[in-house]
């Protein structure tokens, strides 16, 4: 095992970090508001999925195509304040739908630097 970090991979999981954190500072976490909690749990979930990935990229343990489960994740992120109806949450979705953006093109960033 060697530890190979290119800054991308750091800065993704910079925005995994807040992604996990966002709800806190922003003051959407899981509350009594049925959008609330959604936009909460997804930042959670996908923000763990994502530092996880970006460990094991980080240390190389599984080079499996981390950049395409990135993207699925940005995707993902970008999309889920209409597909769990908490849009109308604005903190929230900005939130969501910038960190998915950035996650999508340093992924793709990546994805050309190594072919």
């Amino acid at each position: 095992m060697r530890l190979q970090v290119h800054w991308r991979d750091l800065v993704i999981g910079a925005a995994a970090i807040w992604l996990i954190a966002s709800p806190l500072v922003l003051g959407y976490d899981v509350g009594e508001l049925p959008d609330s909690r959604a936009a909460a749990l997804n930042s959670y979930a996908v923000g763990t999925g994502l530092l996880l990935f970006c460990i094991i990229s980080a240390w190389r343990l599984e080079d499996f195509g981390n950049e395409i489960l990135n993207i699925v994740f940005g995707c993902w992120l970008a999309l889920s304040p209409y597909a769990l109806a908490f849009a109308d949450r604005a903190a929230a979705t900005l939130n969501t739908i910038a960190v998915g953006v950035l996650v999508v093109v340093l992924a793709i960033w990546d994805l050309k630097a190594s072919a």
